[in-house]
């Protein structure tokens, strides 16, 4: 089975701290630079699967208050009205209702935030990312705040009213055929990769990567939380991927005008 793919703009950072990017480099005031957000809808053979739901827009502004502070308000999300993931989805025909699977990565606000929406499609996460989050070694965690991770109302959709949609995966699994999952961390406890068989190659997209840098020239994400996992993940996903789509680089659209990958 091959998938056709389409790359969602569903936000983006005007302006990143360099050093987030790349690990121990780009420090200046001059070398931020721009992310953009995306999220993946990949179709075929009757299956429509999303990874990720975009930003929750009704706690934009605290959240915002939270990412800039340290960086006087200059690391900000900022989502325009064609950024809804909604309206993304409506331009190809797509009703929330109609997404049969959505993957999550990371379980942070971003990715997570827009999930409600849809009320029939099995949610896929980590398993140990998951039980990381909800039985931390450390409940002060700088890099995931429960609070800013999941509002109460997350809480109360993913635990109770999707709890038997709910399927916590295991470090390598597959979806669908044609469509694997398998960890990566780095990032975060619940990043992964999702690779995709279309008809121009395996796509492979994840957090783990912000910029098509970090495997192209072995550079290392700045905001990691283990050097040696993306190392390994690195690694894999110059074997296994043809198409790369950093979850992250404003450069995706350009590659792939439209955002389309495998038409």
């Amino acid at each position: 089975m091959d998938y056709q793919v389409d790359v969602l703009k569903v936000g983006q950072f005007p302006e990143t701290p360099g050093a987030e990017i790349y690990w121990m480099s780009n420090f200046g005031d001059d070398q931020w630079e721009p992310l953009t957000v995306y999220a993946m809808l990949v179709r075929g053979g009757g299956n429509v699967v999303l990874v990720n739901s975009g930003p929750p827009l009704e706690r934009l502004e605290w959240l915002n208050s939270k990412w800039g502070a340290g960086t006087n308000m200059r690391h900000q999300l900022v989502v325009y009205d064609e950024d809804h993931i909604e309206k993304r989805l409506a331009a190809l025909g797509v009703h929330p209702d109609d997404v049969q699977h959505l993957i999550l990565t990371p379980l942070q606000p971003y990715a997570l935030g827009g999930a409600v929406k849809f009320r029939n499609a099995q949610i896929h996460v980590n398993r140990e990312g998951w039980a990381d989050m909800f039985a931390p070694r450390y409940k002060k965690h700088p890099h995931d705040v429960m609070p800013v991770c999941f509002s109460p109302q997350d809480i109360h959709y993913f635990f109770v009213e999707a709890w038997d949609r709910m399927d916590m995966m295991k470090n390598e699994c597959q979806i669908l055929p044609g469509i694997d999952v398998f960890w990566v961390g780095v990032h975060h406890r619940s990043s992964i990769a999702v690779k995709v068989k279309t008809r121009e190659g395996n796509v492979i997209f994840s957090d783990c990567m912000f910029r098509y840098e970090h495997i192209a020239e072995g550079r290392l994400l700045g905001i990691n939380e283990n050097m040696y996992e993306a190392l390994e993940a690195y690694d894999r996903i110059r074997r296994e991927a043809d198409i790369l789509v950093p979850m992250y680089d404003p450069r995706v659209l350009e590659k792939h005008p439209g955002g389309k990958i495998g038409y």
